[in-house]
């Protein structure tokens, strides 16, 4: 298994000091490129971005013949993927705090991580984490068996769709349910158009049933199990995670802070001007919390 990963140094000035290392874990047919905007802006406040592709997505190793649906046999490889971005960080030598930034899928993958004990983190920053899925209630139980069955079989690599394969690249802005923002859309369109290899199409049977596991497990975890800073992002016209197993989350860890973004689709960080000014203005003083700059090692 090959996983693609790149390092950004904080956009310092000589001298300056490196406030830590921002992990930066993208969301479910997400890629490295779409954040660059994302990445420069973390720079900018000083801190060095390690980022990665999941296994199955982008341009880390596919784990199916057919690279177009997304498939995974269990949320424990992402735990792996980690295992893998900690230790270049490690190897490295990055200094200063680790502050975990998830979006989607990847919060996901993050909240088991920050649940653990080990604590090989200091604070984490989660847009619109998938805790939840957005279905009908009465669809729920159907959908958990028929994954279930068919996840052990073959058929778990096959869509769960019969309908073609589209990516962002064939959505129109009309029909998105990502962002508001058209310019911020066609950017991300754009990148899988002139670059197909990015693309990821809809969940395979497996990828389903995978999910649901671990979300079902991610909501047993006991109370206050976050036991370091975490700031919350949930979105209000939010379309594809439960808003209602953020708010159960936050609800039980006296350590989790939630900010309702108005006006925002499920990507803050490619949302319209007025919502990323208020993401980037919450992030930036949880930030200054967590990492001041006064504690900080000068750069060697």
């Amino acid at each position: 298994m090959t996983l693609r990963a790149a390092l950004w140094r904080a956009d310092d000035a000589d001298g300056r000091a490196v406030r830590g290392t921002i992990l930066l874990c993208n969301g479910r047919s997400e890629f490295i490129e779409k954040y660059y905007p994302t990445i420069a802006r973390f720079r900018d406040f000083g801190f060095d971005v390690l980022t990665l592709d999941w296994r199955g997505q982008g341009l880390s190793d596919r784990l199916i013949e057919d690279r177009m649906p997304g498939y995974v046999d269990t949320f424990d490889s992402y735990q792996r993927d980690l295992d893998a971005a900690l230790a270049e960080i490690d190897r490295r030598g990055l200094g200063g705090r680790i502050i975990f930034v998830g979006h989607s899928m990847g919060g996901c993958a993050l909240v088991r991580r920050l649940a653990d004990p080990a604590r090989e983190f200091h604070a984490a920053i989660l847009t619109a984490p998938m805790l939840g899925l957005m279905m009908p209630t009465l669809a729920r139980p159907a959908l958990r068996a028929v994954s279930w069955s068919l996840a052990h079989w073959e058929l778990g690599k096959r869509r769960i769709s019969p309908r073609e394969v589209t990516t962002v690249a064939d959505w129109t802005f009309e029909d998105n349910v990502l962002t508001h923002n058209r310019a911020e859309f066609e950017r991300y369109a754009a990148l899988v158009r002139n670059h197909p290899d990015l693309a990821l199409g809809g969940v395979t049977w497996a990828w389903m049933d995978a999910a649901i596991r671990e979300i079902r497990a991610l909501s047993g975890l006991p109370e206050n199990a976050i036991r370091e800073p975490m700031l919350i992002f949930s979105a209000e016209d939010e379309a594809i995670v439960s808003n209602e197993a953020i708010d159960a989350l936050v609800a039980c860890n006296a350590m989790v802070t939630l900010v309702h973004l108005q006006g925002s689709r499920h990507e803050p960080f490619i949302e319209e001007p007025p919502v990323q000014a208020v993401l980037w203005r919450e992030i930036e003083d949880f930030l200054d919390r967590v990492a001041p700059m006064d504690e900080m090692p000068l750069r060697t």
